[in-house]
C-alpha cells in the first residue's frame, strides 16, 4: 500500500511539477518579451516569438515529466513532496481566483490581458516556496490533511458541476465551465481544504499514508 501511494504522489507530482515549470517559463518570457523587449504584438492567429518557446515547452514536457518522476520516486523519503503539491495547487488556485475575479470585474469594467500570462510565474514560485518551507505539521496545521482536502475539494465541486450539468441536460463539455460553475469549483477547493485541516486536527490522523 505504501508503495502503491508512494508511486501515485510521485507520478502526480511529476506531472504537476512540469506544468508549474512550464507555467513559470512561458509567463517570465511573455513579461521579457512585452515589457523589457517590448516586441510589437503579433498578428491576429499568430504566436508570433511564443510559437517556438511553446514547441520546446511541449516536447520537453515528456521527458521533464519522466525525469521527475524517477528523481521523486527515489527520493520520496527525502523529498517533502506534500508541501510540492501543496504549494503548486496553491499556486494554480491563486492564478485562477485572480483570473476569476477580473471576469467578474469585466462585466462591469476592462479586460487585463498580463492576468492571463504573466501570473503563471506564481505557480512556480507557489511550488518552490511549498516544496522549501510547507514542510512541518503546526498545532493547528495538518500539510496531509489539507492536501487531501483540497483534492478532494476539487474532484467534488468539479463532479458536482458535471453531475449538476448532466441533470440539466446541459453537458456539452468536461473542461469548459462559465462563470459561476468556475466559481463553484474554486470556492470549493479552500472549503474543503480547511475541512480536511480540521479533521485531521480533530481526530488526531497524522496522514502517514502520504508520507
Amino acid at each position: 500500500m505504501k508503495w502503491l501511494m508512494r508511486f501515485l504522489v510521485s507520478a502526480v507530482a511529476a506531472v504537476i511539477a512540469t506544468v508549474s515549470i512550464n507555467f513559470g517559463i512561458y509567463g517570465a518570457y511573455a513579461f521579457y518579451l512585452n515589457e523589457i523587449v517590448q516586441m510589437p504584438s503579433p498578428e491576429a492567429g499568430s504566436l508570433g516569438p511564443f510559437f517556438d518557446v511553446l514547441l520546446l515547452l511541449i516536447y520537453s514536457s515528456v521527458f521533464l515529466v519522466l525525469l521527475l518522476f524517477i528523481v521523486f520516486l527515489i527520493f520520496y523519503k527525502r523529498l517533502n513532496m506534500l508541501g510540492l503539491l501543496l504549494g503548486a495547487g496553491f499556486g494554480f488556485w491563486l492564478v485562477r481566483f485572480f483570473q476569476l475575479l477580473n471576469q467578474w470585474i469585466w462585466q462591469y469594467s476592462g479586460y487585463s490581458e498580463p492576468l492571463y500570462v504573466y501570473l503563471n510565474v506564481l505557480v512556480f514560485v507557489c511550488m518552490l516556496v511549498g516544496l522549501f518551507f510547507i514542510k512541518y505539521d503546526t498545532k493547528r496545521f495538518s500539510l496531509a490533511g489539507t492536501v487531501a482536502g483540497a483534492a478532494g475539494g476539487l474532484l467534488f465541486s468539479y463532479g458536482a458541476v458535471i453531475v449538476y450539468r448532466w441533470v440539466d441536460n446541459t453537458l456539452t463539455s468536461f473542461l469548459y465551465f462559465d462563470l459561476i460553475e468556475t466559481t463553484v469549483v474554486i470556492l470549493g477547493v479552500p472549503i474543503f481544504a480547511f475541512t480536511g485541516n480540521w479533521a485531521v486536527k480533530k481526530y488526531g490522523s497524522k496522514g502517514t499514508a502520504l508520507r
